[in-house]
């Protein structure tokens, strides 16, 4: 007779039946993927001693991330042909985004487990199931698990969430509560809130500036109702030209731009947009609009990415269409 020996709180394994794991983060791994992965790994370690964790980050790190990684270091992988006893997939938003892993995943008899804060899209690729939507970054749910544990995380691993869970938040200006009682807690267990401010500033390099001024530059501009819509192109960090055109002054911003043979297109918008429109970036835009197209996306209310095999003018039409379709009308003011 075999025995289910699945526990059932986190790792949900007994201790004889886990050897090795592997904690995989989104691609282009950021803050609150990477150090939120360091945090699990830490965590299993205090719970089976003996088990070999490494962190899994297709695809690399963001900039901000590899710095972070030299402070927080942790045996990291992009690929490997080896196999595991349990998966741990944090910060994911989407299957897709775990690349290579995915199919690994799906091959291994080992258990998976999912740990996000992103909307569930399709729970059946994971045994065991750990999201909490109202959570703003996945660092809260990791520290969730630490107090079901019972485990109280070390200094390190107190400073790592307590900087994901800032990453996430806009430096806590949009936290959950949840966030904010845990990041009290932290600060209780060693945390220091002001070297996380120092850590998370970053100085952008020469090709996030340029990429920022020509965003700037390829500028389009599209009203809806009293919302003001802002559209550009570029070729790399849509994302933080997206974010740049909303400290300008845009309610909504629309960036994208073909790289290795596919459309990006990363969304932001104001949080007081959201709220006073109900709009969210992540479910009602970039996955709809993605699965018209073929893609794949999602993300959180006011920032969202997707990645198609369309061209990037067929992404964007589409994706301010569907942002005018919510808001009832949209229109160019060029």
């Amino acid at each position: 007779m075999t025995l289910d020996t699945r526990l059932k709180k986190f790792p949900f394994l007994d201790a004889k039946d886990l050897h090795r794991a592997v904690v995989v983060c989104h691609r282009n791994a950021d803050a609150d993927a990477y150090l939120s992965a360091f945090a699990i790994s830490r965590l299993i370690r205090a719970q089976v001693p003996e088990c070999e964790v490494v962190i899994a980050t297709p695809g690399g790190m963001t900039a901000l991330t590899e710095k972070l990684s030299k402070r927080f270091p942790h045996p990291t992988l992009d690929d490997s042909a080896e196999d595991y006893d349990l998966f741990v997939a944090v910060d994911v938003g989407g299957e897709e985004l775990l690349n290579e892993w995915r199919e690994k995943m799906s091959s291994s008899k080992g258990l998976k487990v999912l740990v996000d804060h992103h909307p569930l899209r399709d729970g059946r690729a994971y045994d065991r199931v750990v999201v909490d939507e109202a959570a703003t970054s996945a660092a809260e749910v990791v520290f969730a698990l630490f107090e079901e544990a019972g485990v109280a995380p070390d200094g390190p691993t107190a400073q790592a969430l307590l900087e994901a869970i800032m990453f996430d938040s806009s430096h806590l200006a949009i936290a959950s509560p949840g966030g904010l009682r845990a990041v009290v807690k932290l600060m209780d267990s060693g945390a220091d809130l002001a070297l996380a401010r120092r850590e998370l500033r970053s100085t952008p390099d020469y090709g996030e500036v340029l990429a920022k001024l020509k965003g700037a530059q390829r500028l389009k501009i599209y009203k809806a109702g009293e919302w003001v819509v802002a559209t550009s192109s570029v070729g790399s960090f849509q994302a933080h030209v997206a974010r740049s055109l909303v400290y300008l002054g845009a309610d909504v911003a629309v960036v994208g731009g073909e790289s290795d043979g596919e459309t990006r297109v990363s969304m932001r918008s104001a949080q007081r947009f959201h709220e006073r429109t109900g709009v969210k970036l992540g479910t009602q835009v970039a996955d709809e609009v993605s699965r018209s197209l073929g893609g794949h996306g999602g993300g959180h209310s006011t920032a969202a990415s997707f990645s198609t095999d369309v061209g990037e003018e067929e992404a964007m039409e589409a994706t301010v269409k569907k942002i005018g379709e919510l808001l009832g009308e949209i229109r160019s003011v060029d």
